[in-house]
């Protein structure tokens, strides 16, 4: 039986998974070179986080974020919903220390703004001529 908290990937668009992967290396750039390096490392070493199929395993990442930075981990989540806050155009209140929780939040509201009504769309069984 699978976990409910497991974070769902399958049904978000390519484009947004790497908007996720590349928020989470741009903010662990923003605290610094060597910082990303050893963050990166430890969470590959420590936890087997592939960062290439992110955000898939985030969950262990949330785990090695929590080992090395403890409460600092949060100034990470709140650099990754800035990036993705501007990269997406949503705006995301942060209430986690998580990376797991905000991607479930972003993944979410991206969903939603980017639903098409069908019924409206011209030429998509549009019953305006």
């Amino acid at each position: 039986m699978s976990n409910p908290n497991t974070l769902r990937l399958v049904k978000l668009p390519s484009n947004l998974a790497n908007q996720l992967r590349e928020s989470v290396e741009e903010a662990f750039r923003s605290l610094g070179n060597e910082a990303a390096v050893l963050i990166t490392y430890y969470a590959r070493s420590r936890h087997n986080v592939a960062f290439n199929d992110l955000p898939v395993g985030i969950e262990e990442l949330d785990n090695a974020l929590a080992e090395i930075l403890g409460p600092a981990r949060r100034m990470v989540v709140n650099q990754c919903a800035e990036i993705l806050n501007k990269r997406l155009g949503v705006e995301t209140q942060v209430r986690t220390e998580k990376l797991s929780d905000l991607f479930r939040q972003v993944a979410k509201q991206y969903q939603q703004t980017t639903r098409i009504d069908i019924r409206n769309s011209p030429g998509l069984g549009s019953t305006r001529s």
